[in-house]
């Protein structure tokens, strides 16, 4: 037996051109990941900027040839870095951390591939990889620089694109006759660079674009504090610790702050749960992080049956960490507002105001570090940290959290015993009716562990109760939490919030109403959290002896009250982002216009939606009225049968039932032939077939047509062979 080796299918690519643009595109591309901070470690860094020119070089060099042991070779150093990048994926706690080995191990691909790209497509496949590296880079990246690296490529992907539009050497004939004529000297010299340049100019009208429209920050921003991308900033006149929220409306004729578009009352000193209103879908703030969280903002500890305050509002100032570039949350608060015993997760925060913020910084729970761009912070008790300054937009910090990780068996092991100092979490409004303790008690029967018990309510309020935002205001003088667990059962997160911290507290277990936005939605391309001002939000934070404050979003999980067809699907996201884009640059008029559009087709949906078997049953009769007129349109077009092709075809079915079936490859002669072989059928017959045939071949085929005298005598030659074969 032979074992034989045969090359691949492909011819070498000889072009050194090609090769020399691929090969610094992907050094490009490789510059790009290894520029960024702590993207790679260092050997791999060098590694890689030495071995992939000296790889596509090699490759050239070695083209012609089967380089099966190279191939080998390859393929082990290959599986090497895969489990390397295994073996240091498994230390990572979330995707952005994620990128940091993967970004090795496309570097490792691209070195590797370098050596063994004998064929044009290989090298195609090189610069889509190279593609790859610029969006890792560009992921890594937080400076414009990027752009140094971005540009560069993107011309070099352009002529890559024009050269390898061309066909091989090998694929062009060589020609037969050379005529040569003078130039035209509309056509310069510089014709050919023509496509290249085009192609590259779209390649960075593309890219730049794309790099545009991401969220980035200077350089500097990394090493140094953050500042205020606004100018000057609005200062809080007579700052003294307490919060600032110019967002907020005059208070009503009944004293009640209601929402407005961009105020959320719940940033102050009181939560009126007897506030209504709705907030803007506006973007407020983004934020760069490893993970989601609740973005806290405030605590709330006392409750009097509809409003929500502070028992001590006395705040600290935060004192500056040794690198001077930052301030510490003194070590007792922050202890005493995280939680212990299962570990912890170190979150870092970037926040990018969009929307003008109240005077309170945002944060994931528990803050220990924050960057900011003015002295004066205070933080209170609760780790409610305030500033001397309002966010305005374009202002930017970061903030370093302990985020507790709290798993169900540790808290499960908490003992029931309220800490001495913790009473304050346990006050009930004096006139609360008993019903709420005893529904309470009910839900919780059985339950001796305080987790078991929260979890308990928890559940019951996602099954019992809907969001609301349109509830009416509650009567004057009724308990808010009452008046939604027994007569309404429909709210917001304030209210269901409320419910799940009073009813614990009635058991016993101290409880505090917190304030702030959700985690907002992580946009895919920049991997920044996009929050809105519709997210603010409110939840409960539940205290576990020997554990600390443990958060619980009640109001995830219930469903709305009233949930339109639309919610369901995609296209109401998608349609509320090209409402905002319109309402953001598109001029009056059309505004106007557009809306009084969208306004006839959603009231056009609705209607559908009501009565959608009857649009169903009308769609179904117009989809089968559509198609018969569209087949009665194709038989209309259809092209007319000629008088001696209609007289051959009434010939081959009058003689069908005799046994003469014309097959599909059988000419009009040969049906002929067949016919008179035919020892069994008339004379006339055939001597009648004969004639309508070569009537029909003249129709068909000869430059001069048959006349109607002879069109004629064919057709009534066609009926005789019917009448013929009739008496048979």
């Amino acid at each position: 037996m032979k074992l034989e080796i045969r090359a691949s299918a492909g011819r070498p690519e000889d072009s050194i051109a090609i090769r020399v643009v691929v090969a610094v595109a992907v050094t490009i591309a490789i510059g790009a990941v290894v520029a960024q901070p702590d993207a790679v470690p260092a050997p791999v860094a060098v590694a890689s900027l030495l071995l992939a020119p000296l790889g596509y070089w090699f490759s050239y060099r070695r083209r012609h040839a089967s380089n099966l042991l190279l191939k080998v070779a390859l393929s082990v150093a290959l599986l090497a870095a895969l489990g390397q990048f295994l073996g240091d994926v498994r230390s990572v706690t979330s995707v952005d951390q994620a990128r940091i080995p993967l970004a090795s191990l496309f570097l490792w691909v691209q070195v590797l591939h370098a050596f063994d790209v004998p064929r044009r497509r290989d090298l195609a496949f090189s610069m889509v990889s190279s593609l790859i590296l610029i969006a890792e880079a560009g992921s890594l990246s937080l400076t414009t620089s990027f752009a140094l690296f971005l540009l560069p490529w993107a011309g070099f992907a352009g002529a890559w694109l024009s050269l390898s539009a061309k066909p091989r050497a090998d694929q062009v004939a060589a020609p037969v006759a050379i005529r040569r004529v003078a130039p035209d000297r509309r056509s310069p010299r510089t014709a050919p660079i023509r496509p290249a340049a085009a192609t590259a100019g779209l390649a960075l009208l593309a890219t730049s674009l794309v790099f545009v429209s991401m969220p980035r920050l200077p350089g500097s921003f990394v090493r140094t504090p953050p500042f205020s991308l606004a100018g000057n900033p609005s200062a809080v006149s007579g700052f003294d610790g307490t919060v600032s929220n110019p967002g907020l409306p005059a208070e009503a004729g009944d004293g009640v702050v209601d929402f407005s578009s961009g105020g959320y009352p719940g940033f102050s000193d009181v939560v009126d749960l007897q506030a209504r209103g709705r907030l803007s879908d506006d973007l407020a703030f983004r934020v760069r992080a490893q993970q989601a969280a609740l973005w806290r903002a405030q605590v709330f500890d006392r409750f009097d049956g509809a409003l929500w305050t502070v028992t001590h509002d006395e705040t600290t100032s935060l004192t500056p960490d040794g690198d001077g570039l930052s301030v510490v949350v003194p070590s007792d608060i922050a202890l005493g507002n995280g939680a212990l015993g299962g570990g912890s997760s170190r979150v870092v925060q970037t926040f990018y105001i969009e929307v003008p913020q109240p005077n309170v910084l945002f944060a994931a729970a528990s803050a220990r570090q924050v960057f900011f761009p003015s002295a004066g912070l205070r933080v209170d008790a609760a780790g409610s940290i305030r500033s001397p300054i309002l966010l305005d937009r374009g202002l930017v910090y970061s903030v370093v959290s302990e985020v507790p990780a709290t798993p169900a068996p540790l808290l499960r092991l908490a003992r029931a015993q309220v800490p001495r100092g913790l009473t304050p979490y346990l006050q009930l409004p004096d006139d609360l009716p008993s019903r709420v303790g005893d529904l309470a008690a009910e839900i919780t029967r059985g339950r001796a562990a305080w987790y078991d018990r929260v979890i308990a309510v928890q559940r019951w309020l996602r099954a019992n109760t809907r969001y609301d935002l349109g509830v009416p205001r509650d009567p004057e003088g009724v308990d808010a939490v009452d008046h939604f667990l027994f007569e309404t059962r429909r709210g917001y997160c304030e209210q269901i919030a409320s419910s799940m911290a009073v009813m614990l507290r009635t058991l016993g277990i101290p409880t505090r109403l917190v304030t702030g936005y959700g985690p907002g939605q992580r946009n895919p391309l920049t991997g920044y959290f996009e929050v809105k001002q519709s997210d603010a939000h409110a939840w409960v934070e539940v205290f576990y002896p020997g554990i600390g404050w443990v958060p619980y979003d009640p109001t995830f999980g219930v469903p709305e009250a009233a949930p339109s067809a639309a919610g369901r699907f995609m296209a109401g996201p998608v349609f509320a982002a090209i409402g905002r884009f319109m309402r953001d640059v598109v001029p009056a008029p059309l505004k106007a216009a557009a809306g009084e559009a969208g306004r006839v087709v959603g009231a056009t949906g609705a209607l559908a939606l009501r009565t959608w078997p009857v649009v169903m049953l009308v769609l179904m009769v117009a989809g089968v009225a559509l198609t018969l007129a569209r087949r009665s349109r194709r038989r209309s077009h259809a092209d007319p049968i000629a008088p001696g092709e209609a007289a051959f075809l009434a010939l081959v079915d009058a003689l069908g039932p005799t046994g003469h079936v014309r097959a599909p490859q059988s000419t009009p002669s040969e049906f002929l032939d067949e016919l008179a072989g035919d020892a069994g059928l008339d004379a006339d017959v055939v001597e009648a077939a004969d004639l309508v045939v070569r009537t029909f071949e003249r129709e068909r085929f000869a430059p001069v047509k048959p006349s109607e005298g002879e069109i004629d005598r064919a057709r009534d030659a066609s009926g005789r062979v019917r009448h013929l074969v009739g008496r048979r």
